[in-house]
């Protein structure tokens, strides 16, 4: 039986439009990235690597929603560490340099809580020193230990180290997860996350 040149036309558009279709699905980014570094994986743990800018957005909405989600899944078996990453210029190094002082002070957890509650719910301003001194004493820090702290050049050192670490992971955005220092994530969302952690600690590989 005849075709008819019409109908042969639209049996073409119909294949080349699959094809597109399909390539196009092909062709999607995956959410995370397996770095050259060996993966430090101990049994029945998960370190949690987060690269934050305090002033960004999303990271406050990693820290207040994603975050907490994680840790109610997984409890103790997550190891969370916060590294500051700044990708918003022309803004203050002040909540990087605060968050190392606290974290050397075992308070760092706090700290980051507090700073991204005063950046983005209250709209406060670090550099006011009313300001900056209310977020040490909440988290639980003594307003001259820290000034003395800060002199001495640490918390800089520190600050730096860890943006010297994010430019050699290639970590271009924030917030970006890093799992047992080998899964980079860039795609932060706990429906991503999460699925990774339960194979890590299945010791399933990840391809």
């Amino acid at each position: 039986m005849k075709t008819s040149y019409r109908t042969r036309c639209g049996v073409f558009v119909v294949l080349c439009l699959s094809l597109w279709a399909q390539a196009g699905m092909a062709s999607e980014p995956s959410p995370y990235r397996l770095l050259k570094e060996p993966s430090i994986h101990t049994s029945g743990k998960v370190k949690v690597e987060v690269f934050v800018d305090f002033y960004c957005p999303h990271c406050h909405h990693f820290e207040m929603a994603v975050l907490p989600i994680l840790k109610r899944e997984f409890n103790d078996r997550l190891e969370v560490i916060t590294t500051g990453f700044p990708v918003i210029r022309n803004k203050p190094e002040t909540p990087f340099l605060l968050y190392e002082a606290a974290r050397a002070d075992g308070k760092g957890v706090d700290m980051a809580r507090i700073l991204f509650r005063v950046l983005h719910d209250e709209k406060g301003d670090l550099q006011d020193p009313g300001v900056e001194a209310r977020v040490v004493r909440e988290a639980g820090l003594q307003p001259a230990s820290v000034t003395k702290l800060l002199a001495s050049g640490d918390p800089e050192r520190r600050f730096k180290e860890g943006i010297a670490r994010a430019e050699h992971l290639g970590v271009l955005s924030t917030p970006t997860v890093l799992l047992d220092d080998h899964v980079l994530v860039e795609e932060a969302s706990a429906e991503v996350l999460s699925p990774l952690i339960h194979k890590l600690l299945a010791g399933e590989n990840i391809r």
